[in-house]
């Protein structure tokens, strides 16, 4: 008797980290630059939405504390102590002020919206394609280029920056039909704005990416 082969339902994720090469993203340990990006990226989201950040640590532990899946980062935050504490919050209000001098405040036209998530399934669901963007500028694409897509950065400069852009440019394609027509990462550190325009070429040198990655997936799984 034959035996039935029963296919395995669970779908495969694919994520920027996924494209890095990362098997498990909660293995990454909890540090400062972890954490400081954590809350960054809260109050940017408070800075865009309502305009201001009135005292930048405890905005961004009371918007993290709300998120059940940072309460290792408000942890870590609450247990710094002396000079540690000190650093990181010079840290934080130094990026903060930085932040709110050289990012622009949006026009309500331009529909901003902030954590963005982006869910592609593909071959009938058996891939999914996942980003989380943290700032969408432009009316939804409906057959052409209408969105600019930006990441925040706290820490230096990286090449693998711009691939996740790729990445979340190529999802935002998938979903709506049409590319972005710029992708930019801002950099609280510096108040650099890295920028680019989206092409052909770049999207589908990001299929090629995604296609490496599902097949070192699938052999790890054998």
């Amino acid at each position: 008797m034959s035996r039935l082969q029963v296919e395995d339902p669970t779908p495969v994720v694919v994520t920027k980290k996924v494209l890095r090469g990362e098997r498990n993203a909660k293995d990454r340990p909890v540090g400062a630059p972890l954490a400081l990006g954590a809350l960054m990226d809260a109050l940017f989201r408070q800075f865009v939405t309502i305009g201001r950040v009135e005292d930048p640590m405890e905005d961004g532990l009371n918007a993290l504390q709300i998120d059940p899946g940072s309460a290792e980062i408000v942890r870590y935050v609450g247990e710094l102590e002396g000079t540690a504490r000190s650093q990181f919050r010079d840290e934080l209000e130094m990026q903060s002020a930085i932040m709110i001098d050289r990012w622009p405040r949006l026009s309500p036209a331009w529909m901003p919206r902030t954590q963005e998530r982006l869910t592609v399934p593909l071959a009938g669901g058996r891939v999914v394609l996942v980003g989380v963007i943290d700032l969408v500028v432009g009316s939804p694409s409906s057959g052409s280029a209408s969105v600019c897509l930006v990441e925040l950065k706290s820490g230096h400069p990286r090449a693998q920056d711009r691939d996740e852009l790729r990445f979340y440019a190529l999802l935002e394609t998938l979903r709506s039909g049409a590319a972005p027509f710029r992708l930019a990462t801002f950099y609280t550190r510096t108040g650099q704005v890295d920028a680019e325009d989206v092409t052909d070429e770049l999207l589908a040198s990001c299929v090629t990416r995604v296609l490496v990655a599902l097949g070192h997936r699938r052999s790890a799984n054998r």
